[in-house]
């Protein structure tokens, strides 16, 4: 990226409104003339990118200031080596329809034009979930090839199991699950994936105190950051004729 371009013209008003439709994020007809209307164009910032083409970005100086917009997009420019040469590719940003929002206008810059490279995450989770009347701590292993927008895997996850005390003994029982996994993350690159579900199997059977029988889970997580993320969830359990509702907590 060399040059950053400011306009604010009449000329460059009336040149946007011969070219409106070539946005790349146009809006239905009736939403069209409502942001026409309230929140027009009076600024255009255009960068120049070194194979000769260029990005240009419609606003209204109310919602948006160009020295900020230049904050937000040059570091996104300077990764997007997919991008086509000798050609001109303009958006419309306004903060009051999803598809002109910054944040879509940024994700499908990205999404197109930021290579990006498949990686094989592994981490080891740990958490606590409250199961069938038992808080039960719960640690595994998980891998995940990752895709731009969603990953594919699973897990092996331990559920503990502590019984009543005989002889003032205590016993630690264990329940190990393998579970496929699906995460995924649309509308978002800047973060983890926030959402992944699953299913498990409960592989010793013979062994776990808590379960018996064919027993299998499902449960949905939900990351509240990159470390902390709160699962919900259902254990059938005695092939699968009693079921418990799960819910906890897992840190990565």
């Amino acid at each position: 990226m060399k040059r950053i371009i400011l306009v604010s013209s009449l000329a460059l008003l009336c040149a946007f409104h011969s070219q409106a439709q070539e946005v790349e994020n146009p809006l239905g007809k009736s939403n069209q003339e409502w942001l026409d209307r309230d929140w027009p164009v009076t600024d255009t910032l255009v960068f120049d990118l070194p194979n000769e083409s260029t990005l240009i970005l419609y606003f209204n100086n109310t919602e948006f200031s160009a020295r900020d917009l230049e904050e937000e997009f040059e570091p996104l420019l300077q990764k997007a080596t997919d991008f086509p040469e000798f050609k001109n590719i303009s958006y419309r940003l306004n903060k009051n329809f999803a598809p002109t929002s910054l944040k879509n206008v940024k994700y499908q810059l990205e999404k197109k034009y930021v290579p990006y490279v498949d990686s094989l995450e592994m981490t080891f989770p740990v958490g606590l979930d409250f199961t069938g009347g038992d808080f039960t701590p719960v640690v595994g292993f998980r891998a995940h090839l990752n895709w731009r927008n969603f990953s594919l895997g699973g897990s092996v996850t331990n559920t503990i199991y502590f019984p009543e005390r005989i002889e003032k003994n205590i016993k630690v029982n264990s329940s190990w699950f393998v579970n496929a996994e699906f995460a995924w993350e649309f509308g978002n690159l800047d973060g983890p994936r926030r959402n992944t579900i699953g299913i498990g199997y409960l592989v010793n059977q013979d062994n776990s105190q808590l379960f018996s029988g064919t027993t299998l889970q499902a449960f949905y997580n939900r990351k509240l950051n990159k470390n902390i993320s709160i699962q919900v969830g259902v254990i059938g359990t005695e092939n699968l004729k009693t079921f418990y509702p799960t819910i906890g907590i897992r840190f990565w």
